[in-house]
């Protein structure tokens, strides 16, 4: 008979069940939500506390806004205005110096004809040569057979203040070959025969001619008849080729 043989049997250790508890999240969401809402609220009634209103706030800044852009418009448009009035006091300035100048000019041409007329009266008697023509010009003008013309009556005969008369002009010379003199009803604008003068010591004179086709002046004649007792006649011819200046 085998002999019976022992087996050692290990000891096997038990473990117990481990228990898994799976927790439900939407409480942990509904947690963070619900301080979300109390740190909203309490930001708020800070805001509130600390004076801040967002809406009037809003209002507030858009009504800056819009002031701001009137107030660069009205700055653009005052800029312009000043542009404008700068360039007009600009243009006066220089309308003033001009006016300047020619007041200048004229008031140094009227002594120059004062201490000429003095010269003259220390020449002349009260009887004899009172009327003088000065500074007598032509020239072409614009047109065919077109001429300017100027000069200045002067009276130095001291003791008339007042010159009143009548200026007439002629014009002679050739129309076609043949010979031909003109009074100022043929050639002049206005077809008047004498023009009215009053004046006291001077009077400049300037117009036009207009000469008939084929009319080639030669000389001028200028007469003043005076209503003045005090004074004679003037009587004074210039020749054309004299006096005449630039080409046409």
């Amino acid at each position: 008979m085998k002999p019976v043989t022992t087996t050692k049997v290990r000891d096997k250790r038990i473990r117990s069940p481990r228990i898994v508890h799976h927790h439900d999240r939407r409480g942990y969401w509904q947690v963070l939500l619900l301080l979300g809402a109390i740190g909203w609220q309490a930001y708020s009634w800070g805001v509130r506390q600390g004076g801040y209103d967002q809406e009037h706030s809003t209002r507030e800044i858009a009504a800056l806004q819009t002031a701001l852009r009137e107030q660069q418009a009205e700055a653009r448009d005052l800029e312009a205005a000043s542009i404008r009035y700068r360039r007009q006091a600009e243009i006066e300035q220089q309308a003033s110096r001009e006016l300047q100048q020619q007041l200048i000019a004229v008031e140094n041409e009227k002594a120059a004809l004062q201490s000429e007329m003095e010269t003259l009266r220390s020449l002349v008697s009260n009887n004899n040569g009172s009327l003088y023509i000065k500074n007598f010009k032509l020239q072409p003008a614009e047109g065919e057979n077109r001429f300017k013309y100027d000069f200045t009556i002067v009276q130095v005969m001291e003791k008339v203040e007042i010159t009143k008369g009548k200026l007439v002009m002629k014009v002679s010379g050739k129309l076609n070959g043949k010979k031909k003199r003109l009074d100022r009803t043929e050639f002049s604008d206005d077809d008047e025969k004498a023009v009215k003068l009053e004046f006291s010591n001077f009077q400049d004179v300037h117009g036009e001619m207009q000469f008939p086709e084929g009319f080639e002046p030669e000389s001028v004649l200028i007469e003043f008849l005076p209503r003045n007792k005090e004074l004679k006649k003037m009587s004074k011819t210039f020749s054309w080729s004299g006096y005449i200046q630039g080409n046409k």
